[in-house]
């Protein structure tokens, strides 16, 4: 078996395949330590896995990390700093913590997790091609174009070029650091209020919906794109941003070029809201720009993608309508946790080169509680009711559908930033001060949209492009007939983003779907992460509790086979 490690970086964590390419198990620091984005070394997700498929360190066939030793040494330590850009020197000192951390990765492997066999050492992947082979790999596609985009990895921000299973990546061409559309998303977060900026994007998102493209000149200034070039296909002008060390903080300079200063966290104003939606739609013209180019010199018609900037699912809803490509794969944990399956697939290929690994169909790989597991977690909790339900999905549907909350644990943990239907809060879409009630649960801005969960079958039915999107990856809308019966469903703009569930991703999921549609008619509703006050979504049975406590307005959780209910 093959393992594959993020660490050092944020969302540290691990991924192991098997000798036939299936992804036996993988996890996120983060769901142990409820630490989130932790960037240590991921000791608690590596015991996972083995834990899982039943081996020990010296089983292993090899193992592979996300990231480049030699290329953090040589291209960013020397090219970058010494030569290019010149960075202040406490980022030097950041550079080199993490180049020592992963050169000396091997001995704390044997330290924490157990003695390789003789022979075996750590490979380590350029960052980026581990993201572009996280994404193919998983796709099922006998070959692609292929596009990488985040903050940034060991020297590069983006990736793009063609992949099949005889001569792997095919790299065509590349941006570096400082240019980086993924620090930029940084910067202007904090500049909308969102702080800290590089884990906000999503927020900022969310809030361009609130606003005019009023400064997309000025977005221009920031950032210039050439469509047409293979490599520095995009510029950063760093006079507006402090992007040293990929935080991105706006400089006066940027103030001045909007005309007004930056937002104080929960004081917004339009003009926030403004330059959010000018950066979204740049952003959209940029990605969908580049890839037109990219389908124009790779002839392929299909696409992956991965990388932190891969998840902004409004760009991801038009590339079907917007590109040539006939269909794409975004890897679901595209953000740096991702590169751990990169990083492992590309070991499977150095020992299977050409062999086509099982497509990735869900992402339901982490770990799971068994019934006695779930009863000894409720056992010293006497302030909550707990009834045994044989079918406690057809319960839960009827909850969701008298307009309560539910907070649903079941099965497999999933691996990436969203919930898919393990370890979700699930709400009705009829009632559209729903939003509002789950924000306060949940801590949030009171702007943000909730995604939703609807049968696939129904997609075409109640969705305005209706195409498959079992990661909830891509934004879509409620077709106009629909539209007053799910309010809740609805950004301000009338967009949604979406899941799409059928009975062999998540069996137990379907059904409680289904149930909810025989019960309102209606085959979607709300789901977001099963998760509070800024932790990361809830792993153990444990940790379920404790959200469920401390959710004052929620009243029910289904757990395994036990409905829960607090005591009135």
């Amino acid at each position: 078996m093959y393992l594959g490690i993020n660490a050092y970086s944020h969302d540290s964590s691990a991924c192991l395949i098997d000798n036939d390419g299936r992804i036996v198990a993988a996890a996120e620091e983060e769901r142990f330590t409820q630490k989130k984005h932790f960037s240590g070394f991921p000791e608690l997700s590596i015991k996972y896995c083995l834990k899982t498929a039943g081996i020990r360190a010296e089983d292993l066939k090899g193992v592979a990390v996300g990231w480049s030793a030699k290329e953090l040494w040589f291209d960013r330590a020397i090219k970058e700093y010494v030569f290019q850009f010149h960075p202040p020197f406490y980022v030097y000192k950041k550079t080199l913590k993490k180049l020592y951390g992963l050169v000396t990765l091997n001995s704390l492997f044997e330290k924490k997790i157990g003695k390789l066999s003789s022979g075996i050492k750590m490979e380590y992947f350029s960052h980026h091609k581990a993201h572009a082979a996280s994404a193919f790999y998983a796709s099922g596609f006998d070959d692609a174009a292929f596009l990488t985009m985040d903050a940034r990895g060991e020297y590069y921000s983006s990736l793009w070029g063609e992949v099949d299973y005889q001569k792997g990546l095919d790299v065509k061409g590349n941006i570096y650091h400082p240019n980086s559309l993924g620090v930029i998303w940084g910067g202007i977060s904090e500049y909308c209020g969102f702080k800290p900026g590089w884990q906000k994007a999503g927020t900022t998102m969310a809030y361009a919906a609130l606003g005019t493209p009023k400064y997309k000149e000025e977005m221009k200034k920031v950032m210039q794109f050439y469509p047409e070039r293979d490599s520095n296909w995009l510029e950063v002008t760093t006079k507006y941003f402090r992007v040293a060390d990929c935080k991105g903080e706006p400089k006066k300079l940027f103030e001045d070029l909007i005309g007004a200063p930056s937002a104080q966290p929960g004081k917004y104003e339009q003009v926030h809201a403004d330059v959010a939606a000018s950066l979204q739609e740049y952003t959209q013209d940029i990605i969908l720009g580049k890839l037109n180019d990219i389908y124009k010199k790779t002839g392929k018609d299909k696409l992956v993608m991965a990388g932190g900037v891969c998840l902004n699912s409004v760009t991801n809803g038009l590339i079907l309508e917007k590109t040539p490509f006939k269909d794409f794969f975004i890897q679901p944990a595209s953000h740096d946790a991702g590169v751990a399956i990169g990083a492992a697939y590309l070991l499977y290929q150095k020992f299977n080169n050409g062999k086509k690994p099982e497509p990735v169909n869900y992402a339901y790989f982490g770990p799971e509680y068994s019934q006695d597991e779930i009863n000894l977690a409720l056992l010293p909790h006497p302030e909550l009711e707990i009834e045994i339900k044989d079918e406690v999905y057809k319960d839960t549907a009827k909850i969701i559908a008298d307009g309560e909350v539910v907070m649903w644990f079941q099965g497999r943990l999933e691996f990436g930033p969203r919930a898919l239907g393990s370890r979700s809060i699930l709400a009705s879409t009829v009632n559209k001060g729903m939003i509002d009630e789950l924000n306060k649960t949940k801590y949030r801005e009171s702007f943000r949209p909730f995604a939703i969960s609807i049968l696939e079958s129904r997609t075409k039915d109640w969705l305005v492009q209706g195409n498959k999107s079992p990661y909830m990856l891509v934004v879509d809308h409620i077709k106009p007939e629909h539209k007053d019966k799910v309010p809740a469903a609805q950004h301000v703009d009338g967009s949604v983003r979406v899941q799409t569930v059928n009975e062999n991703d998540n069996g137990t999921y379907f059904k409680l779907l289904e149930e909810y549609e025989r019960l309102t008619g209606i085959p979607l509703f709300i789901n977001t992460s099963f998760n509070i006050k800024g932790l990361p979504i809830v792993n153990t049975p444990e940790q379920a509790i404790e959200a469920f406590l401390e959710s004052k307005d929620v009243r029910y959780l289904a757990m395994g086979n036990c409905l829960v209910a607090k005591k009135q």
